[in-house]
């Protein structure tokens, strides 16, 4: 999930990429591998972090909701709103960390510290004895602490047209906005601190059908859910999933070698593309160059992918090539990350 390579840095190669292909006409000329990379964490621990405290401050207050959605609300029905919410969120945040390769984080401890007021945020952290006493007593080396949520449900109309027929359709957008603060102890200010604002949307109305399961129940767990899941990404080294184009255009050879991909015999491709690297045309040598670079990345061979990328650019400075150069440098770079996060 994913990430010394994350989304932003990939988009020029992807987009590179798809222009490529279209200026080709077809795919054809390509053969697009799908795999996944291990990317680091956005916020990097200290290696002596070994367990995780998870503590809830969030204020249970009528004040993080939108007056129209509680309106009319019992003190009992908030606070089971509020449990759906807290489940949720932390449910999201506990896959990401059992998903993590940081087996040390899959089981952090769950505690309950619920502040009364939702304002002068800044001014309610933790002090440093209140994060030390924590630790001390639950033996804990970070809190990572969700001090507020909010939570909004609009209702949407819509109009279109399906089979000759205007259907008239609702839509909801289900938005919710976290903070959390990460806490280390003999620290006198917060690690790091992180706010997150996202937006679901729910459809009543699919193909032409009328849904009855998007319930305000279900989209406020989904909402949630997903907000604590994004938040773990964050915290911890994700699988992300990525793509390569192997050339296999402009000889015949080539697209022998794709052929044998296709069906998994790597090693015969792997022939073809060094009996090509012999060759005089130089944009040939690239290609073949290339493509032996995306077999060793494969093989999580990153250092002989680089080796072979490099001699791919001194015959030739075909596009595709130099991004994905780019994109192996990244994942060099985020492997000295990952090293020390998994360790």
């Amino acid at each position: 999930m994913i990430e010394g390579i994350n989304i932003l840095r990939r988009l020029p190669y992807l987009l590179a990429l798809i222009g490529v292909l279209l200026f080709h006409g077809c795919a054809s000329n390509y053969r697009i591998v799908e795999f996944e990379v291990l990317e680091p964490a956005t916020v990097s621990l200290p290696e002596e972090v070994q367990n995780l405290i998870i503590l809830n401050r969030a204020p249970l207050s009528t004040q993080v909701f939108e007056e129209n959605d509680i309106r009319g609300i019992t003190d009992s029905q908030l606070r089971v709103l509020d449990t759906m919410i807290m489940n949720n969120m932390f449910r999201g945040l506990l896959k990401m960390l059992k998903q993590s390769p940081i087996d040390r984080f899959h089981r952090p401890a769950f505690l309950d510290r619920r502040r009364s007021d939702t304002t002068g945020m800044k001014d309610l952290i933790l002090t440093r004895r209140e994060v030390d006493d924590l630790c001390r007593q639950y033996r804990g080396d970070a809190i990572i602490s969700l001090e507020y949520y909010a939570y909004d449900l609009r209702e949407r109309s819509i109009n279109y047209e399906d089979a000759q027929q205007v259907i008239a359709a609702k839509y909801y957008e289900s938005a919710s906005r976290v903070h959390w603060i990460v806490y280390l102890p003999g620290s006198p200010r917060p690690f790091d601190s992180y706010g997150l604002e996202d937006t679901l949307f729910f459809t009543d109305v699919e193909d032409g059908i009328r849904l009855n399961y998007n319930t305000p129940a279900k989209m406020v767990s989904e909402t949630f859910y997903s907000s604590g899941f994004r938040y773990g990404s964050y915290l911890v080294p994700v699988w992300s999933h990525t793509a390569r184009p192997l050339f296999s255009s402009g000889d015949p050879a080539l697209r022998k070698a794709v052929k044998q991909t296709n069906v998994g015999n790597w090693d015969s491709a792997f022939v073809y593309w060094q009996q090509l690297a012999e060759r005089a045309d130089s944009s040939l040598k690239c290609k073949a160059l290339h493509n032996m670079a995306v077999y060793y990345e494969l093989e999580d061979n990153l250092d002989s992918a680089n080796t072979f990328v490099n001699a791919a650019l001194l015959f030739d400075t075909i596009e595709v090539v130099r991004e994905y150069k780019e994109e192996l440098d990244i994942r060099l770079q985020n492997r000295q990350e990952l090293n020390k996060q998994v360790r």
